[in-house]
């Protein structure tokens, strides 16, 4: 006889884009300076009122869900400071593969995440 086990969500509070901005500016001095760009546009071009964040050390977990799980439907961004590169990573479901592996040059962070929520309808 097989036992299923309940899921239980790897989950988290969405925090506030200005304590992410605040995070990467003070938490990591100025070397996650892309971020803070990524995050300025998250607020100013008004996807901060759809999507939700949390910070994972040098991780930014984005998702529309103001309780985030960072194994179901979040999409996770790093940048790489040794080859100025971000890397995306979409998890769609629980114990899964990512759905969606990506990486870009550093200059493409901006454009390639508002191509992911255009093509994920977010």
């Amino acid at each position: 006889m097989e036992i299923l086990k309940k899921y239980k969500p790897w989950a988290a509070k969405a925090q506030s884009w200005d304590y992410i901005e605040n995070r990467y500016l003070t938490d990591f001095g100025n070397y996650h300076f892309r971020f803070v760009e990524l995050v300025k546009h998250i607020k100013s071009s008004g996807l901060s009122n759809r999507l939700y964040g949390s910070t994972s050390m040098d991780k930014l977990v984005i998702s529309i869900y103001e309780e985030l799980d960072y194994r179901k439907e979040a999409l996770h961004i790093t940048f790489d400071l040794v080859q100025e590169k971000w890397h995306f990573e979409y998890f769609a479901l629980p114990f899964q593969t990512p759905e969606f592996v990506r990486t870009y040059s550093a200059d493409k962070g901006i454009e390639k995440l508002e191509n992911f929520i255009k093509a994920i309808n977010w």
